[in-house]
């Protein structure tokens, strides 16, 4: 058995989501040159590193630094977990600071479950595509397991604003049907990504990502109650796909799209 998978988006350099599945399988051993944060979600997962030998469960974090050499094994009859690999060039950008983690000391700290949790709502970002979304919770999980694994301070929070949220805020409710990235945004008002999420944050209690999909159920609303087939509404206002529109739909609203418009229309 062997279902492995190795997620990537061109507009997102030196970063990689590796979704592992597999029984019986051995990784020789080797190295990435990247941060490795990843999480086992089933079974038990194996690799010798650092001159010991560990055996990993289901809820364990595997950290790992760039160039450090290790190898990898199922203990169990079938193991799953996804390990996300960022690019040690990437992370000034990614983070927004002049000084950097000095790295993880412990391949396999403990932890609440948050950082594993963050991975998972990652990797349903990287199937859907969405670049906002996608960018904005990887800001987030690389701010998580750096401040509490990665000696990363925890950033200050940024007090300009300067009319930036407003006119955030604005662009969003205009442009709310259209792909918008994490990096777009940032750009026209020139903030660093970080900044701008938690200057938005403040001002309206949510990040920027999550303003835009309320902002697309309440078009959605508008145009279920004009009789618009649930495909084309989903379609027309950028969802990845009716699963996505549906999913999206009820975590706002607590009912289906369907269902709202089958009582709205009863």
């Amino acid at each position: 058995m062997d279902a492995n998978s190795l997620l990537a988006k061109p507009w997102l350099p030196g970063v990689e989501l590796f979704h592992a599945d597999f029984s019986g399988q051995a990784f020789g051993r080797h190295s990435h040159d990247a941060f490795a944060i990843g999480a086992i979600v089933q079974g038990v997962g194996g690799y010798q590193c650092r001159g010991q030998r560990y055996a990993l469960p289901a809820g364990t974090l595997s950290l790992m630094n760039p160039e450090e050499p290790h190898t990898g094994h199922a203990e169990s009859a079938r193991v799953v977990y996804r390990m996300l690999y960022v690019e040690e060039s990437r992370l000034p950008a990614l983070l927004g600071r002049k000084r950097l983690p000095n790295g993880f000391s412990t391949l396999n700290p403990d932890d609440d479950g948050r950082v594993a949790a963050s991975l998972a709502q990652l990797a349903g970002e990287f199937e859907r595509g969405d670049a906002l979304a996608l960018e904005s919770e990887l800001l987030a999980l690389l701010e998580l397991v750096f401040v509490r694994h990665g000696g990363l301070r925890e950033a200050r929070p940024a007090c300009r604003d300067s009319g930036v949220t407003a006119y955030l805020r604005d662009y969003l409710e205009v442009h709310y049907a259209e792909a918008v990235s994490l990096e777009q945004l940032a750009a026209l008002v020139q903030r660093h990504p970080r900044h701008l999420i938690e200057a938005f944050r403040r001002a309206y209690g949510v990040p920027p990502h999550t303003y835009l999909l309320q902002r697309r159920v309440r078009e959605a609303k508008r145009r279920l109650l004009q009789g618009q087939a649930l495909a084309d509404v989903a379609l027309d206002l950028g969802f990845y796909d009716q699963a996505h529109f549906n999913g999206v739909f009820r975590r706002f609203t607590g009912v289906t799209p369907g269902r709202f418009r089958a009582v709205a229309q009863a």
